[in-house]
């Protein structure tokens, strides 16, 4: 009878375990089916962990996340196929580096995604405590056992929320829910050696992102630089807007930059042209720390980036890297735009070296102890947030 019995509580064991693995299986692919196909090949396109946390109602502070390992969404996104009749959304995101179990900067990207979030859907209702739900539902997804494919705990990790697209009614805005997923992405480090050489840049002409305050995805540009950087071989490329804006160049496809002029001062974009980023804010302090004066903003051209002394790239994955070379053009096409724009702006470059009929990069020097100063004074401020 205990035989009979044990086995019995065994067999219901087994049950339960099935049952429990059908309604996880169940309640995974009716969330994928809630989940846009284009959101759906992001997270399959730039994952880098075993499971995601999705949150349904982002804004519930109640709400506890869902679970989601990413190879359901490799498999959704092979699956489905492009219907014109979703509804158009707009993506929200932030992203963020992990580094020894801490977010670096965490409350203010906590600050500058809620914002993201205002200033693409001016009608939804933000909790007022949503801030604080964004910094402790980061840090709870970073510990949770076995997020992180190889032990490697320095990561980026991304944001991610749609919202109906600006032609929604503020009817469909209020009542929409705020999704949002939490992964961890696919993080490329710059070498030690890239930041004692500096890095390669390229100038993406006729580029520049329609809401630059706000983190909001536009895939064509992010297409556009992304062959750009595979076909040039370049670390990042500076979005070079056409005559119309006299040939501004705001900021870089994924960062923001920052620039010595002759006379010794350091410059950045004007604030309205660009998305503040957490490493120029901090970089203000940084600079300050190191008695090189403060940063100002001005509308910065083409001509800026041509006649500057020293050039430096700024972002999450780079921290503060100096820049070696900017490739001008490569090929007769975009040779053309940058000689109207220098005869435009009347600029004149500094070291310019001709690879070729059809090629030009401009060089920098690169201050090696400087930038090692930038850098360590860089996750000095980070250890402190």
């Amino acid at each position: 009878m205990k035989c009979a019995y044990l086995s019995l509580l065994a067999g219901v064991s087994s049950l339960d375990k099935w049952t429990d693995t059908s309604l996880q299986r169940t309640r995974t692919k009716n969330t994928m089916e809630r989940i846009p196909l284009v959101v759906r090949r992001m997270v399959a396109t730039e994952q880098n962990c075993a499971f995601v946390h999705f949150f349904a109602s982002f804004a519930d502070v109640s709400a506890t996340p869902l679970a989601i390992e990413t190879k359901a969404f490799r498999s959704a996104a092979a699956g489905g196929a492009a219907d014109d009749a979703e509804p158009a959304y707009q993506l929200v995101y932030d992203v963020m580096r992990s580094r020894n179990g801490h977010i670096l900067f965490k409350k203010s990207y906590a600050e500058r995604f809620t914002h993201s979030l205002t200033l693409a859907a001016p009608a939804l209702a933000l909790p007022a405590e949503l801030q604080s739900l964004v910094q402790s539902r980061l840090q709870a997804y970073i510990e949770s056992p076995g997020v992180y494919l190889d032990g490697v705990t320095e990561k980026n990790v991304k944001l991610l929320s749609w919202i109906p697209a600006t032609g929604a009614s503020t009817k469909q805005a209020e009542a929409f829910p705020i999704p949002v997923i939490i992964m961890l992405a696919k993080s490329s480090y710059p070498s030690e050696s890239m930041y004692r050489e500096g890095a390669k840049l390229g100038l993406l002409f006729n580029a520049h992102r329609i809401n630059p305050n706000a983190k909001v995805a536009q895939m064509g540009l992010r297409d556009r630089a992304n062959a750009y950087l595979t076909e040039n071989g370049v670390y990042e490329v500076l979005l070079v807007h056409d005559a119309a804006d006299a040939y501004l160049v705001p900021e870089g496809s994924r960062s923001n930059y920052l620039l010595q002029k002759s006379d010794g001062t350091w410059w950045c974009s004007a604030e309205e042209d660009i998305l503040v980023g957490i490493t120029l804010k901090t970089t203000y302090r940084v600079v300050q720390a190191c008695g090189l004066g403060s940063v100002q903003h001005a509308k910065l051209t083409l001509k800026d980036i041509l006649e500057s002394k020293l050039l430096f790239i700024l972002g999450t994955s780079p921290t503060i890297m100096p820049v070696q070379s900017v490739l001008l053009y490569g090929d007769s096409e975009t040779r053309r735009f940058y000689e109207e724009a220098v005869r435009a702006l009347g600029a004149t470059a500094g070291t310019v070296q001709q690879v070729s009929d059809a090629k030009a990069e401009l060089l920098f020097p690169v201050n090696v102890e400087l930038a090692a100063a930038l850098r360590t004074q860089y996750f000095a401020e980070a250890a402190s947030s």
